[in-house]
């Protein structure tokens, strides 16, 4: 078998210059994450034990009181909503996304922006009440949508820059006696969001395990309140069982839970032995990195593209210390030229697509003059081919077009 896994499949590896994006296959995960995964896969648990644990050192490393690992970030929404609509009623589990017989089908969310994964929460059958979170006045905005029908509120973490008080939010979501649910997949780094939301007292956080985490690229984490987790966590599992030697009978004994319900809304989003212990190996990992010289990595293979291409005409090319959201991601800043010799973003996309090895920009969503080139992702040899490559690109560009 040829030493690169993609050959062997006919699959030409790419220069992911995106970063942390699905579409680009999400984070390289560490070996010794690699080899957790390899470990599990060779052994059989019974899955609620291994949630159970999970469970434990996902409180260790948020501060949330538990969690579960999900089929990535945009199933933890799915089952968060579904927690917050069915509680622990079995019978409105069993007919989930049908909300008929739902009494709370509502949830207000920020009307959508940047960010719009507003898809993930009406999978579960929530009607969503949308508001702009950005206005001045969007907490009281927030407050005179709550009616009886509300079952939570939701936040989606934009940027450093919040677009309403984070706690405030939660305050005004507690004092009505509802759920706050906080969109969390792209807010590290800084790492210390892993923790600040749970401080801010968000009673469900839903965070992506394959970005900077660096755990399987389809797994996520939902953490926060224990009654809201469990809810999610039985509408996730397998629930071929029976009455009295079900594994979480438990809950059923003390009260919790009437019965198991059936195979629940999340059953098609279940995660595997793998994927959990991989992430809980990436969870342990996170603390224990050293960030500070990530970012040193990521800002001197920054520095090197521009100042090999900033004299280059074609394009116009600005270096940028932090993303426009705030996070610290050095990047350059891409925008089609003007004048004579012009090239266009769309040019120059295309014509990475068409390299032996393609290189991958990440697009702006409001301009399709604009890209962005992240290094954080990049792999051995990554650097020297994508500077050769613009270079050549933007050469052979400015001698065409000159003659």
């Amino acid at each position: 078998m040829p030493s690169n896994i993609y050959e062997h499949f006919g699959v030409t590896p790419i220069v992911n210059a995106v970063g942390y994006a699905s579409r680009v296959t999400g984070s390289s995960p560490h070996p010794d994450v690699i080899a957790a995964m390899a470990a599990a896969s060779a052994q059989y648990v019974e899955l609620d034990d291994l949630i159970e644990a999970a469970g434990k050192l996902i409180h260790k490393c948020t501060g949330a009181e538990t969690g579960i690992i999900t089929a990535g970030a945009g199933a933890a929404l799915t089952l968060a909503a579904a927690a917050c609509l069915a509680g622990n009623r079995p019978e409105i589990m069993d007919q989930l996304p049908d909300v008929s017989n739902c009494p709370r089908d509502e949830i207000i969310y920020p009307a959508a922006g940047p960010f719009d994964y507003d898809h993930a929460i009406r999978l579960s059958g929530a009607k969503l009440v949308s508001i702009e979170y950005r206005d001045a006045d969007a907490l009281e905005k927030i407050e005179k949508a709550i009616n009886p029908r509300t079952a939570a509120i939701g936040y989606v973490w934009y940027g450093l820059d919040d677009r309403v008080d984070l706690n405030k939010l939660v305050e005004l979501a507690h004092r009505h006696h509802l759920p706050a649910i906080i969109d969390a997949a792209f807010s590290m780094p800084p790492a210390e969001n892993l923790t600040r939301f749970s401080r801010c007292g968000f009673d469900l956080i839903a965070y992506s395990g394959g970005k900077h985490l660096g755990g399987p690229q389809a797994s996520g984490l939902l953490c926060g309140r224990a009654d809201l987790i469990r809810s999610a966590w039985v509408q996730m599992v397998d629930m071929d069982v029976r009455s009295g030697t079900w594994s979480l009978q438990h809950w059923v004994d003390a009260g919790w839970i009437s019965r198991s319900p059936r195979h629940g809304i999340g059953r098609s989003m279940k995660v595997s032995k793998e994927s959990i212990v991989g992430l809980m190996k990436a969870l342990e990992r996170y603390g224990q990195r050293d960030h500070a010289a990530e970012y040193a990595r990521w800002k001197q293979s920054t520095d090197v593209l521009y100042e090999g291409l900033k004299d280059l005409p074609g394009l116009q090319i600005t270096y940028l210390k932090q993303a426009l959201n705030g996070q610290l991601y050095p990047l350059l800043q891409i925008d089609s030229g003007t004048g004579p010799g012009a090239m266009s973003v769309r040019e120059l996309l295309l014509a990475l697509r068409a390299l032996p090895r393609k290189i991958i920009l990440a697009e702006d969503e409001q301009s399709v003059d604009r890209a962005f080139l992240y290094t954080q992702c990049f792999q051995p040899g990554d650097l020297e081919y994508t500077l050769a490559s613009l270079r050549q690109i933007l050469v052979s560009h400015a001698d065409r077009v000159s003659r």
